[in-house]
């Protein structure tokens, strides 16, 4: 039985849409050691590249802690916000969905004293690594990015693709 036309474009539809989600790596924060006191998360941090996309899942039990996404000044005050409620579900997952300096502490008393904060990197998405057109250049090119965590590989695909191949889908529904 061959695929019609119609059928094809909503499958690529589809799997543009879910395909930029399917690349993004979860972080359990700590890894088995969890949020919590004693941890040190800035080595935990240092050889993980993180992404827009990514996201951050820190465990710990529910009612012992909680975790804030704070600003600079308050991560190295350890100063609690009040303009915003802590997470504390015991599985708190943080997407992180812009580049920058992102910085977490725990709200619990004490605790940032003791060093559980996090701060980290978000990278945009990697770039696609492709030759360029015409042989050598004057220098070399620039080291690639290091490797995600995961070992996962990292497409970039573009938001305006997953769009037209949308419209593209359910124009081909209604010609069929």
């Amino acid at each position: 039985m061959a695929i019609s036309t119609s059928h094809l474009f909503v499958f690529l539809s589809i799997a543009a849409i879910f395909a930029p989600s399917a690349l993004a790596t979860n972080y359990t924060v700590g890894d088995d050691a969890g949020w919590k006191v004693g941890v040190n998360y800035t080595e935990w941090a240092q050889n993980k590249t993180f992404y827009v996309g990514d996201n951050l899942i820190f465990k710990y039990p529910a009612k012992d802690d909680n975790v804030y996404d704070v600003t600079g000044g308050q991560f190295h005050n350890c100063t609690i916000p009040t303009d915003k409620n802590a997470t504390n579900t015991g599985h708190d997952v943080v997407s992180l969905t812009q580049p920058g300096r992102k910085w977490f502490i725990s709200g619990k008393e004490g605790h940032c004293a003791k060093n559980q904060k996090l701060v980290i990197t978000v990278m945009a998405m990697a770039p696609a690594s492709s030759p360029l057109p015409g042989g050598s250049s004057s220098s070399p090119p620039p080291p690639p990015p290091p490797p995600p965590a995961s070992g996962a590989t990292r497409a970039v695909i573009s938001g305006k693709f997953g769009l037209v191949a949308m419209v593209v889908g359910i124009l081909g529904l209604m010609i069929a």
